[in-house]
């Protein structure tokens, strides 16, 4: 489920190629880069998270594609669990668009330094996850 939930807010935070604001060059967007899992919460509280989920990555490229790739240690060694691919948009005032799976989703991001964060609520629960430029 937190696994959905994490692939649910990284496709709903970020992603296509055109930037609606004042800056209308795709290549100077702050998403564009590689981003590494940092840290987790839910309503507020952190969860933590492993060394392997630590290793989950998220490419951003100027081309407006994007790809994120997943670990888990199935209580064993930390391996690939996979990755996406899809494109990604900034809409404009923080709303990144990803289209992932021929489905489109708006999210928030704000960017602080080398990190950036993305709010999702689902139901009744507040997730925040927070990722680090590589």
């Amino acid at each position: 489920m937190k696994k959905l939930i994490l692939v649910l807010s990284l496709v709903a935070i970020a992603f296509t190629s055109c930037s609606k604001d004042d800056n209308n060059d795709p290549s100077q967007d702050l998403l564009i880069g590689t981003w590494t899992y940092f840290s987790a919460f839910e309503d507020g509280v952190e969860v933590p998270l492993t060394d392997c989920e630590k290793q989950e990555t998220q490419v951003f490229n100027a081309n407006g594609t994007f790809t994120m790739t997943f670990y888990d240690d199935f209580d064993g060694p930390c391996v690939e669990d996979g990755s996406i691919s899809g494109t990604w948009v900034n809409s404009g005032n923080g709303i990144y668009t990803a289209t992932i799976f021929g489905q489109s989703i708006e999210q928030a991001i704000t960017f602080d330094g080398n990190t950036y964060t993305i709010i999702t609520t689902d139901i009744d629960v507040e997730y925040i996850d927070v990722y680090v430029r590589k």
